[in-house]
């Protein structure tokens, strides 16, 4: 199987090869892995993305998305992994006098042109031995945004508008290529801090790494079995 595995910073890819190397051999051998490191945000994991996925000579079976990310709601706390069923460009519309409004809510766009559904990005449904394994992982909405929420407002402001669990920089690129390439895809997210803290010191960013570290094995197991 042919994979592409993404991450937006470094330190989210070496976990993710953690996750490999702890595979037995055999295992390791039926998985050809391309590693790509998306950078942060939208407009490189874009670029990056629709680049490598036009450029090599055999398409890649599934794309993989992971990385750490900020949590709405106590029901994904510190430490646990959500796996992305959903996205939202959180911040891709207009500031009006009654607060914001997408390119949907403003009539720009209607919210089921191609690859929207209901102003959403959808994630595929993979093989049932995939689906099977992965059910420890609960799904979760998630919203895009290209500045990391850190005023109460602005989070209360994305509660409203998307009802979201995770937060993250590229979730939702990810999805809008992988959907218009047809490539089937999957996001699992690790949860270092609650969306609003600022002060990354206090995040639990080894905890969130270790969390996405096994979640990563065990999809990796899964692919193979």
């Amino acid at each position: 199987m042919r994979l592409l595995i993404t991450a937006a910073e470094e330190e989210e890819l070496i976990t993710a090869k953690q996750a490999y190397n702890s595979l037995p051999i055999t295992e390791q051998k039926s998985l050809y892995i391309t590693w790509m490191l998306t950078g942060i945000g939208t407009t490189s994991t874009s670029y990056r993305l629709t680049k490598i996925i036009n450029s090599t000579e055999e398409p890649f079976d599934l794309a993989i998305n992971i990385g750490i990310a900020g949590s709405f709601t106590d029901s994904f706390p510190i430490g646990s992994v959500a796996r992305i069923e959903k996205e939202f460009f959180g911040d891709l519309g207009f500031e009006t006098f009654t607060g914001f409004q997408t390119l949907f809510d403003y009539k720009i766009l209607d919210a089921n042109t191609h690859p929207f559904r209901n102003g959403a990005l959808n994630a595929p449904k993979l093989t049932n031995k995939v689906e099977q394994a992965l059910e420890q992982y609960r799904p979760a909405c998630a919203v895009t945004v290209q500045t990391v929420s850190g005023l109460p407002e602005k989070t209360e402001q994305l509660i409203k508008g998307f009802m979201p669990q995770i937060e993250s920089m590229e979730g939702a690129a990810f999805f809008y290529v992988c959907i218009l390439e047809e490539l089937p895809f999957i996001e699992l997210r690790s949860v270092s801090n609650k969306v609003g803290e600022r002060d990354r010191s206090k995040w639990d960013i080894p905890l969130a790494l270790e969390s996405l570290k096994k979640a990563t094995q065990t999809l990796l197991h899964a692919l193979v079995k």
